[in-house]
């Protein structure tokens, strides 16, 4: 008989938690008790195969409802309800998310920026399953990344995940900005790299929220002083989010295994979602 869906869930869990690919979760589920204890195993039970894990995911990638991003919602739903979000602030940035590296010719990595597929990939089942086709290539800061982007809207109080959109790595953090923003925002931080009159004027007037992005300097006007004092005003509460990938790092989310963008989004959604759930944890354990 197939496994329970909340049995895989919790096993789906496990993994983001502990970064773990199909064939080390199932490894792992066998090991340890402490896994064993939390997916409510005995000694001797049957256990999901790696197999049975990635089969559960194509399941929930293949829904065309998007499962993992309303799984997302759903908790944050409980949380909204708790009141562990309070909407006071909301801090918006991006993380690379880096995928398994393709080797191509330079034709062939032609062909794909231009949004082609290579057909000679799909002469062979075997190799086209391995290549990937939407993934892009970002350097940032002398590194160089290949795979995704994770756009994040963070609550500054709580330090939660409250909404999220996947991308390729190419994509510029401020094309995805305003998909992140909602009327329920009172305040909106950000680097400089949100920074532009269009997104002030949103921000201002179709969602009436405050507004905090840091100014950058162009040629020939620089920064005055009172604009770098607010820079550095905004950079103290903005450095939240950097603790929330700092932790989603520690988890193994800035890996993704899988290929294609549904895969990448599903991947994102539940890294977020498993963040948000040792997030409030702490939040628990802090309050007593």
């Amino acid at each position: 008989p197939p496994f329970d869906p909340i049995f895989m869930f919790k096993v789906l869990v496990l993994q983001k938690y502990h970064g773990l690919s199909d064939d080390a979760t199932e490894e792992q589920i066998v090991d340890r008790l402490s896994f064993q204890n939390f997916l409510g195993l005995q000694l001797g039970d049957d256990v999901a195969d790696a197999k049975t894990i990635w089969e559960f995911k194509q399941r929930i990638e293949a829904d065309e409802r998007e499962g993992s991003r309303r799984l997302f919602e759903a908790f944050g739903e409980m949380l909204t309800a708790k009141g562990l979000i309070a909407r006071e602030g909301s801090i918006v940035d991006a993380s690379f998310v880096d995928a398994p590296r393709q080797r191509n010719n330079r034709d062939q990595n032609k062909r794909i920026k231009k949004g082609e597929r290579p057909e000679e990939f799909d002469e062979n089942p075997s190799v086209g399953r391995q290549k990937d086709s939407e993934a892009r290539w970002a350097k940032k800061n002398n590194e160089t990344h290949y795979g995704w982007k994770n756009h994040t809207k963070v609550d500054l109080k709580s330090k939660l995940v409250i909404k999220s959109a996947t991308t390729a790595a190419n994509v510029h953090d401020s094309q995805v900005f305003r998909q992140l923003l909602d009327e329920d925002d009172r305040a909106v931080l950000a680097d400089s790299a949100y920074f532009s009159e269009e997104n002030e004027r949103h921000i201002l007037e179709e969602i009436n929220a405050d507004e905090y992005l840091m100014r950058k300097a162009t040629r020939g006007k620089p920064l005055s002083e009172a604009e770098k004092a607010t820079n550095h005003t905004i950079s103290r509460m903005r450095v939240r989010v950097e603790h929330v990938f700092g932790r989603m790092s520690q988890m193994g989310a800035e890996l993704c295994r899988s290929i294609g963008s549904k895969r990448a989004a599903s991947h994102n959604h539940l890294a977020n979602l498993v963040y948000n759930m040792d997030r409030y944890a702490y939040l628990n354990r802090a309050n007593g």
